[in-house]
């Protein structure tokens, strides 16, 4: 799958580190900047824009939300501060300026544009799906976020702020334009395969599935705010992923430090955090097999050979996590043993994609008598270590219900929502005003 990763991410991320340092590049695609690629095809771009969010997804956009989430605790420096929800605009400011914005999504919109002009609407389409996953992600970090002026460049750097509700409508949007592209033949001799396509080797039906499961999630999020998003969620999970089915990249965890993987990288560098908390906690009173993969046996407090290794994988979304929509959605709607199916379900996908081996279902498998909203929001918790699904799952449904951090700045709340980054605040005179990490977005309704 990742023949071309270590000679891709060398150069992409170093793209990355460049473009990070200038302010007229932010919220551009291609310009005059040296370190550009020149006349920049869809096939040159795809890898980098899937390795690059990987990369991001795996790091910033995986840090805080664990530490708010007590997956992970801060224990020095940034992470310590973090752990008390004593966080500022600076600290978000890489993952929204040389992250999300000032690298992915920018090349992703190159991506697009280049695809569309060259007449190669399926590589336009993947672009796509890969701007929602993104877009989206950033949109449940902060809100309203710039997206229909964000990529204008030199034209506008100051982009206004589009509103949530409406992000999410671009979200559907763009998968919905993705899907019938993809599901239609765009009479290109070009497509995506095995050497730029690092997430489904050109697999186009897999790629459409991504694209469903993408709008089950989305909908999902949307539940408190918008009395069809239930309905719309459950009719897009038949058409999500199958069993074994996952958008993910696995690094390739050679000696250079682009091509580790993201949790590796910052433990090996950093190490200001280490993996107490709820979720250990929870894990080890309850003898859950999964404990000796996500945590070092020989040191609890250390990241284990799952995710903590160099070659690790970073995932988007997974066949596990769409079976645990499901089975929420089937609880909302009043049929619990729909529910518990797809929990028992969700549960055995998440044993054999973590430790290849269900048997453990046994101790925590429900029926229509016993299911609760509970039981399937406690094992998603679990199943989706490091994810930032995690945060967002907390926020709409309370659970697991957690006890914030002693000591900390919010007056015992937990944070709901990150600020707006510095470079925004100094630059942007559109950025709303947001001086409270309580702010609630707007599908976290009370």
């Amino acid at each position: 799958m990742l023949r071309n990763t270590k000679y891709i991410l060398s150069i992409l991320f170093l793209l990355a580190i460049s473009q990070g340092c200038r302010k007229d590049w932010f919220y551009n695609g291609i310009n005059d900047d040296p370190s550009q690629l020149k006349n920049p095809t869809a096939t040159a771009l795809l890898p980098g824009t899937i390795l690059q969010s990987a990369y991001i997804w795996g790091g910033d956009a995986s840090r805080f939300p664990s530490i708010f989430m007590q997956q992970v605790t801060g224990a020095a420096n940034q992470s310590a501060s973090a752990d008390l929800y004593n966080i500022t605009p600076d600290d978000v400011d890489n993952m929204w300026y040389a992250g999300f914005y000032g690298a992915i999504m920018t090349n992703i919109d190159t991506l697009i544009t280049v695809a569309t002009a060259a007449g190669q609407l399926h590589y336009a389409a993947l672009g796509k799906i890969l701007m929602a996953n993104d877009l989206g992600q950033v949109t449940d970090f902060w809100g309203d976020v710039p997206y229909t002026e964000a990529f204008s460049g030199l034209g506008n750097t100051q982009p206004k702020y589009d509103s949530q509700q409406s992000i999410y409508a671009e979200l559907h949007r763009l998968l919905d334009e993705a899907i019938a592209s993809l599901e239609a033949d765009d009479g290109s001799p070009f497509q995506p395969g095995s050497n730029d396509d690092l997430l489904f080797d050109g697999d186009l039906e897999k790629w459409v599935r991504f694209a469903h499961s993408l709008k089950a999630k989305f909908y999902l999020h949307t539940v408190k705010v918008d009395n069809t998003a239930l309905a719309k969620a459950l009719a897009e999970i038949d058409k999500g992923f199958t069993d074994g089915e996952a958008a993910f990249i696995k690094f390739v965890g050679s000696s250079a430090t682009t091509t580790q993987a993201p949790w590796y990288q910052f433990n090996t560098q950093r190490a200001d955090i280490i993996f107490t908390g709820h979720l250990n906690d929870i894990m080890d009173a309850a003898g859950d097999p999964r404990y000796d993969v996500y945590f070092d046996p020989a040191d609890p407090s250390s990241l284990g050979p799952l995710y903590g290794s160099s070659n690790s994988p970073v995932y988007f979304i997974s066949y596990d996590e769409l079976k645990f929509i499901e089975a929420e959605l089937e609880l909302r709607n009043g049929n619990a043993g729909a529910a518990a199916a797809a929990y028992n379900e969700a549960v055995r996908a998440n044993l054999i994609r973590t430790i290849n081996d269900a048997t453990y279902l046994s101790e925590v498998d429900r029926t229509a008598a016993n299911i609760t909203l509970n039981d399937i929001m406690t094992q998603k918790y679990i199943g989706l270590f490091l994810s930032p699904e995690v945060w967002t799952d907390w926020r709409r449904t309370g659970l697991p219900a957690l006890t914030a951090t002693p000591g900390n700045v919010l007056g015992g709340q937990l944070p709901r929502s990150l600020f707006y980054p510095s470079s925004e605040i100094r630059y942007n005179t559109n950025t709303p005003a947001n001086t409270r990490l309580t702010r609630r977005v707007w599908w976290d309704a009370q």
